[in-house]
């Protein structure tokens, strides 16, 4: 795995992150694992869901485009891959890690337990994720409802414990669910509290803070503040209906990611993708499986600071038992097995911290019509400090400068993707 660092070239690491991209009204609960249903017989069928070069060319609109540019002040977070997401799974208690890997022919860098403070500490899980060579996450609850004395000195024990085996953790602590009661001032101060505790005690471990809804930002009440986060992540589930799905994962997760990609390296905690529930009881699996291939292959080539996705092998917990479970359907093990292949998704946590240029996103579109590409004006505005031409192009309503234009940047556009790099 090479390391940008400040002292090559722009125009070589954009060449390297190009070259390494390339390749590949329902209410939910709870975002916590139980049962899943069974099916005897299962669909087959393949999946195709690849945009062509030449179906770009040929198209008589405007087609959008994701810009990604290179930011020099980005700071990097612990356990943050200088390129590419780590692979994570969350697992069912019965579900063995090295089975399941076994099953989906893919090597994961990490695996998440559900653990609430009090109970005994999971040494047996832990020693199987060492042995696994996958870093622990673990998703930290409090007990009980919110309306009680803070167990502190459970917290503490934890930290010793998972101390005493000296290795890289992620700790996603009391993750914020719907209509909680419990107090800004008082959650934000219990996080504090324990991330103080860690340090002392498991100072290898990474806090990551969980938001519940994709417009949660640094300035939500409930935010702890940059200096006791290290990473942030967000749970991003699709239940399927005759409909099609409920919502387009990319688009719900776009917010959270925009206000979250200059501070934190970002986790989809959980991720899934659903084929079966009791809304009608029908088995969608190839429309899940196309569904896993687009939403793994966007989130490798348009969210460059998600950094880890870990994917929900399970069935939630919701009233109408959706299943995003991948175990009991050769099509959706394919598929899975076919993204996770891709070099982009990483199957170890690397160690330490690291340096260099950070490829970011930009919240506006460029466009590829006519044959040309466009950059929106205002977007250059805000990000370069040589005068920008004036538009040539108005498209949406909203001024566009085309590439031809701009001979101060290394522009290289990726068609089958549909994204512009900039350095």
């Amino acid at each position: 795995m090479l390391f940008l660092c400040r002292k090559i070239g722009l125009a070589a690491v954009m060449a390297i992150l190009l070259f390494s991209l390339s390749g590949c009204a329902l209410q939910i609960n709870s975002r916590f694992f139980g049962g899943e249903p069974t099916r005897e017989d299962t669909q087959e069928g393949g999946v195709d869901f690849t945009a062509t070069v030449e179906a770009v060319a040929e198209a008589p609109s405007p087609i959008p485009f994701t810009i990604l540019y290179v930011d020099l002040e980005i700071d990097w977070a612990i356990y943050e891959p200088p390129q590419g997401a780590y692979l994570g799974a969350w697992l069912q208690p019965h579900v063995g890690k090295r089975d399941f890997e076994q099953m989906v022919d893919a090597k994961h860098a990490s695996f998440v337990l559900e653990h609430t403070i009090g109970d005994d500490f999971p040494t047996i899980w832990v020693l199987q994720s060492i042995a696994a060579q996958a870093v622990p996450v673990f998703v930290l609850k409090l007990p009980g409802n919110y309306d009680y004395d803070f167990p502190l000195a459970e917290l503490a024990a934890f930290a010793h414990e998972l101390g005493n085996f000296n290795l890289p953790a992620f700790i996603v602590f009391n993750p914020l669910m719907p209509n909680a009661s419990i107090d800004p001032d008082d959650y934000v101060l219990l996080f504090r509290y324990t991330r103080i505790l860690f340090r002392s005690h498991a100072p290898m471990a990474a806090f990551v803070w969980h938001g519940y809804e994709n417009t949660t930002s640094p300035e939500s009440p409930f935010y702890p503040g940059h200096d006791m986060v290290d990473w942030v992540s967000i749970d991003v589930l699709s239940p399927q209906t005759a409909d099609g799905f409920y919502i387009d994962i990319p688009t719900e997760l776009l917010p959270f990611y925009m206000n979250f990609q200059r501070y934190k390296p970002i986790m989809v905690l959980p991720l899934g993708v659903g084929h079966f529930s009791r809304r009608d009881y029908v088995y969608r699996v190839p429309q899940a499986a196309e569904e896993i291939t687009r939403v793994m292959g966007i989130l490798r080539d348009s969210f460059p600071r998600v950094r880890m996705v870990v994917y929900a092998n399970s069935g939630v917990s919701t009233p109408e038992w959706d299943n995003f479970s991948l175990l009991r359907e050769p099509d959706l093990i394919y598929a899975y097995r076919s993204v996770a292949s891709d070099d982009h998704f990483l199957e170890r946590v690397i160690p330490g911290s690291t340096e260099g240029p950070m490829l970011m996103r930009s919240v506006m579109h460029g466009y590829y019509y006519g044959g040309n590409v466009f950059i929106d004006r205002e977007f250059l505005t805000l990000t370069q400090r040589l005068p920008i031409p004036n538009a040539d192009r108005v498209i949406n309503g909203r001024g566009f400068v085309s590439t031809s234009a701009i001979d101060w940047l290394k522009i290289i556009t990726d068609h089958s993707r549909r994204v512009i790099y900039l350095s």
